[in-house]
């Protein structure tokens, strides 16, 4: 199973729930030993289709569910991202208590951002900044 397959069946199985420690210590390990190398210094980042999302970016945050590159608004090329459709909802004040905003850039990568709002118990997300899987992004 790769990486990607583990996180979403990981996910579907547990809906985010905080995983035991000695659980979450063998899945970070994992996705640690699974992060492209290239990730190793800060850069600008690519989707699959070539449009940047970042400038730079703060580090690789490895929780329960994956590893995350984190970038803050000023490294963000925000003017290409969009609300994935679907997921205005998220936007609406009876929905403030969502942990974050499903963003996309439009084009054909699909690309799946976050813009983080509240922290997680299986994560160390910080609200105010995005993250995007490690394995959707490209130098």
């Amino acid at each position: 199973m790769d990486t990607r397959q583990f996180e979403a069946t990981l996910a579907s199985r547990n809906k985010y729930r905080k995983l035991d420690v000695e659980y979450s210590a063998e899945v970070r390990a994992y996705y640690a030993e699974n992060i492209p190398s290239f990730l190793s210094t800060s850069q600008p980042l690519y989707t699959s289709a070539d449009t940047l999302i970042c400038s730079s970016f703060n580090r690789v945050v490895i929780g329960d569910y994956g590893a995350f590159v984190e970038f803050s608004p000023w490294q963000a090329n925000r003017d290409a991202f969009c609300i994935a459709p679907g997921q205005e909802y998220r936007l609406e004040e009876r929905y403030k208590n969502c942990k974050y905003i499903w963003l996309t850039i439009s084009d054909s990568s699909h690309v799946k951002i976050y813009y983080q709002k509240h922290t997680v118990t299986y994560a160390d997300y910080i609200p105010g900044m995005y993250y995007v899987s490690v394995h959707e992004v490209f130098k």
